[in-house]
Order: C-alpha cells, then sequence, then structure tokens
C-alpha cells in the first residue's frame, strides 16, 4: 500500500472517532446562515411534550396491552406497573436529556450529543436509530389516525370510505385468514427462521394518512410558532377528553354512581379476587412485556430536546419540558389504566379502542364522540411534534456534511430548515400511506430504546471529559441514574419481538452503506476545505496568481 493511501486509511478511521467540541456545536448553531428563530417558551415545550406523547399510546395500545394479543403476554391489571416500570426508566433517560439539552442548546438531540461524546461514527448510527424513532414512529400515528377518523365517520355522519381508500399497499400476513381477495395483487409466499408467512400487496392507499402528513408538513413549513399554537389547542382538547374519562371512571369505582350495575367493589373483583394471580395474570413477564407494548406511549417526551436551537431560554426551560411533560402523561396514564382494567373484565376489553369501549360499558354511550374527537386531536398533535423532531435530526445531519447539505438550508423569510421538512414530510406521508401499522409501531420502539442508552453513556462520558463545564442542569446520584436509565432500557428491550431485532439490524445495515459510501467521504472533503480557507497566505497567493493577468 502507497504512503498516500495509507493516510487516506488513517484519515477515514481518525475521522470516524473524531468527536465534536461542545464549542463548536454551540458557534455552528449560532452562524447566521443556519440560525434558527428562537420562539418557543418552558410552556410551549411542556405542550409539545405532551402532545408527542398522548396519542396512539393512550388511546390505542392500552386495550392490547392489558388483555394481551398474538405473540404477547397479557398484563391485566397489573398494566398499572408496567407504566410505572416505563416511567421510571423514561424518568432516568429524562434526567439525561436535560442535562445535555440545557448544555447544548442546539437542533438534533441525541445524535448531537453522541458527536460530543463518542465521536462521528457513533453520532451516525444513533442519528439513524432517531429517525427510525421520528419517521417511522410518525408513519404508524398516521395510519392510526385514518382508523379513527373512519371510525367518525362510519359510525356518526354514516359514511363510509372504500377499503382502497383506506388500506395500505403492503402488509405482511402470518395466516391466509388475513387476506382480503378484493384488494389483492400478489401474495408472495416466505419464510423466517421456520416460521411461514405472507407478503401482500393490495391495490390501496391510504389517503387519509397521506393528506394529513402533508398538512402537517406544510404547517411546519411556515414556522415552529404557529405549530406550537395548533399543538396547544390539539393539547387542551385531548387532554380535557382523558381527564373528563378519569373523573367519569372514578365515579364510577368509588360508588357514586349507585343505580349502576356496577359499583365499589368493582376494583376489587377485577384486581383481587383472587390475589396477585388476578392482578397479575402473567407476572413480571406480563408486566415486562406490557411495558414493552406501551413504550410507544412515551415516545415523544424527548422531542423536546430537538427544539433547543428555537428555545428563548433553553438552559432553564429545555429540563422544565422535558420532566414537566413525562410527569403529567406518566400520571394520566397510570389513571387511565386502572379504570379500563378496574371497570371492564379482562376478557371482555376492546383491544383496538379501550377509552371509548369503557365508556360504553360503563352506560355512557353518548361519550364515545368525544373520546373519538379526543383522539384524533391527540393523534394530530403526534404527528406534529413527531414530524418537527425528524426533520430537525435530519437538519443537524446534513449541518454536518453527513446528509446532502441541501438538507440544511433555512428558509429566509420563515427561519425553517425548509428542504428538510419537505424531503421528510414526503418521505413519511407516501410509506404512511403503503405500511401497516403493526409493523410500523413494532419498528419504532427498539430505535428509541437505542436513542435513550446512548444518551445516558454521554453524559457519563462528559462528567469527566469535561466536567468543568457549566451544567444549569444536572442529573442528580452522579452517574448511578444514568446506568439505571441504560439496564432499564435493556430490561424492556427483551420484551420486543425477534422479527423486530431482525428488521432493525437490516435498518442499522443500510444506514452504515450511505455513512461510508456518503458521509464519511463528505465529511472529510468539507473538513479539508474549511482548513483551506483558513489559511489566508494561500488563499491571497491564489487570488493573486488569478488575478494577475487582469493587472497586467
Amino acid at each position: 500500500m502507497t504512503n498516500e493511501g495509507s493516510r487516506a486509511k488513517v484519515s477515514m478511521m481518525t475521522k470516524m472517532f473524531q468527536r465534536k467540541n461542545l464549542d463548536e456545536i454551540i458557534a455552528v448553531s449560532e452562524n447566521s446562515e443556519h440560525k434558527l428563530k428562537r420562539t418557543l417558551s418552558a410552556f410551549d415545550l411542556v405542550i409539545f411534550g405532551v402532545g408527542a406523547m398522548i396519542g396512539a399510546g393512550i388511546f390505542v395500545l392500552t386495550g392490547s396491552a392489558a388483555a394481551g394479543s398474538e405473540g404477547h403476554l397479557a398484563a391485566g391489571p397489573a398494566l398499572t406497573l408496567s407504566f410505572v416500570l416505563t416511567g421510571l426508566v423514561c424518568a432516568f433517560c429524562a434526567l439525561a436529556y436535560a442535562e445535555f439539552a440545557a448544555m447544548v442548546p442546539v437542533s438534533g438531540s441525541a445524535y448531537t450529543y453522541t458527536f460530543s461524546t463518542l465521536g462521528q461514527m457513533a453520532a451516525w448510527i444513533i442519528g439513524w436509530a432517531l429517525v427510525l424513532e421520528y419517521a417511522v414512529g410518525n408513519m404508524a400515528v398516521a395510519v392510526g389516525w385514518t382508523g379513527h377518523v373512519q371510525e367518525l365517520l362510519t359510525h356518526f355522519m354514516g359514511i363510509h370510505m372504500p377499503d382502497a381508500w383506506v388500506g395500505n399497499t403492503i402488509d405482511i400476513a402470518f395466516d391466509t385468514s388475513k387476506i382480503n381477495p378484493h384488494l389483492l395483487i400478489q401474495s408472495l409466499p416466505l419464510n423466517f427462521l421456520g416460521h411461514p408467512f405472507f407478503l401482500l400487496v393490495y391495490q390501496a392507499f391510504n389517503i387519509p394518512a397521506f393528506l394529513i402528513t402533508a398538512g402537517v408538513t406544510a404547517l411546519l413549513y411556515v414556522g415552529v410558532q404557529e405549530s406550537a399554537r395548533t399543538a396547544a389547542v390539539m393539547v387542551f382538547l385531548k387532554t380535557a377528553v382523558v381527564l373528563l374519562f378519569i373523573a367519569v371512571g372514578g365515579m364510577f369505582l368509588l360508588g357514586q354512581q349507585s343505580h349502576m350495575a356496577w359499583h365499589a367493589t368493582a376494583l376489587y373483583q377485577n384486581w383481587f379476587a383472587h390475589g396477585w394471580h388476578t392482578f397479575a395474570p402473567n407476572g413480571m413477564a406480563g408486566i415486562v412485556t406490557g411495558a414493552s407494548t406501551i413504550f410507544f406511549a412515551y415516545i415523544g417526551f424527548d422531542a423536546v430536546s430537538t427544539a433547543a436551537e428555537e428555545t428563548k431560554n433553553p438552559q432553564k426551560d429545555i429540563p422544565i419540558g422535558i420532566l414537566g411533560s413525562l410527569a403529567i402523561c406518566t400520571l394520566l396514564y397510570i389513571f387511565v389504566s386502572a379504570i379500563i382494567t378496574g371497570i371492564v373484565p379482562l376478557g371482555v376489553i376492546n383491544k383496538e379502542a379501550a377509552v371509548a369501549d369503557t365508556m360504553r360499558y360503563m352506560g355512557f354511550g353518548w361519550a364515545s364522540l368525544m373520546v373519538n374527537i379526543g383522539a384524533i386531536s391527540g393523534l394530530t398533535s403526534v404527528l406534529l411534534v413527531l414530524q418537527m423532531g425528524g426533520i430537525r435530526i435530519f437538519y443537524a445531519i446534513a449541518r454536518d456534511n453527513l446528509l446532502p447539505a441541501f438538507l440544511a438550508k433555512v428558509h429566509p423569510t420563515y427561519r425553517t430548515p425548509h428542504v428538510a421538512t419537505v424531503v421528510v414530510g414526503l418521505f413519511v406521508a407516501l410509506f404512511a400511506a403503503m405500511l401497516p401499522i403493526t409493523l410500523l409501531a413494532e419498528m419504532c420502539n427498539i430505535g428509541t430504546l437505542g436513542a435513550f442508552i446512548v444518551v445516558c453513556i454521554g453524559v457519563m462520558v462528559l462528567r469527566y471529559t469535561d466536567a468543568d463545564r457549566p451544567r444549569t442542569f444536572k442529573c442528580p446520584g452522579g452517574i448511578i441514574l444514568p446506568l439505571i436509565g441504560i439496564a432499564g432500557c435493556i430490561y424492556i428491550a427483551t420484551g420486543l419481538p425477534l422479527v423486530t431485532w431482525t428488521l432493525f439490524w437490516a435498518w442499522f445495515a443500510l444506514g452504515m452503506i450511505i455513512y461510508l459510501c456518503y458521509g464519511l467521504p463528505n465529511s472529510i472533503k468539507a473538513e479539508a476545505m474549511a482548513a483551506l480557507k483558513k489559511q489566508p497566505g494561500a488563499n491571497e497567493s491564489k487570488t493573486k496568481k488569478i488575478q494577475a493577468p487582469e493587472l497586467v
């Protein structure tokens, strides 16, 4: 190998593990070419966090986690403990996020934090995982949004949309009973680790999912402040519906509705009739499985950190936004799950719409309309916040030349990353219209758990490599709480199915190909050009040589 080839190889290896100085990261964010508009307050951030979390998790997944589903053990009334477990793990990770975001108030979330602690390649890996979290998670929410709109139109307006307008183009089935012969174009039999399944192609396209994603993209193109105002209205609406459910269900359990068939003993009969076995029918295994299922309900509080560069006082407001939204949602989740499992027997819980069905079970059929509207509002705000988070991740990666630089362009009027907004919006809209919600939801959790683990590691690394840096917010307990957060994430990840891990590694392989073929070479080239510009003597000499003929 030639000396030049050896130097190039060493340069690439060095660049892969090169860390970015925190001061350099902050300086780049303040550059006028890339600077975003600071308009968000602590209240806006709490709204964003609550808006991201209250949605598919509480309105859709609660029933299936409590009653169990194919391949997943039932948590039973112990689902409340599943929410406590997941909430505690997320709280430890949230403290690490808050310390990082207050110390490095820029876009990029875990991607930026990893770049400053573990180097470029690790940053790319976690950035790629965050794309999985935000983009794929948003696709799943968009498909769920279609389901609730379809239910609203069908049951309350008598309008039925054709299956071809609300179905997905590509699906996976493990038995032939799920195949719709009216829409099916092709069925391809496959085999995975000895288990047969079918790859299906339908003559369908989820039009509502495409349209709502396109609408959210247009709103984010105009400005983050306008998005915050819209999110606030939707968050208040869906939170009011959740609080109404808790109030009505609480009175029902306490026996204040004495004329009903059930009374205060309902909680005892459903939870403790046969001791621990009634409360947790599958023991700790069911609780952990429930935690891995409803983990999707917590995805979003970390999106608050992606807005750090657009926050008025990020050192103070980011920790409030992250921890405040997480605390509010955890309490709401525990109350809702306790009421559902305390009132409705485990065998008859509605796995697709547990909240609305519980209202009907109590005799409040009129409330199902309000719950449905609240669910649609909730899912819309989740779409808004997760879309914003995914765009900011793309923007941060492109600013480091690991993705094409045009993705980092900022609109001259709106001061938003408009190119990244359009690219991410079209990507999410198209695949939300083609892929099934089950596949999308399962892929989202694993990317989020990976991001949480790396953030906890990064906080511990910076405690030693940059111990003197001022920290306006500091995760208490030294490195103990981040270590607990890492262990908790790993523990919850054990409840994910094998197929999810397989798809995740396929996604990881695709990301590494993009990084090695485009990101790494272009980041080295950009660094070389920047170094050349810093040599005034060389630039002046070249300029004189070019201008000399004109002077003569």
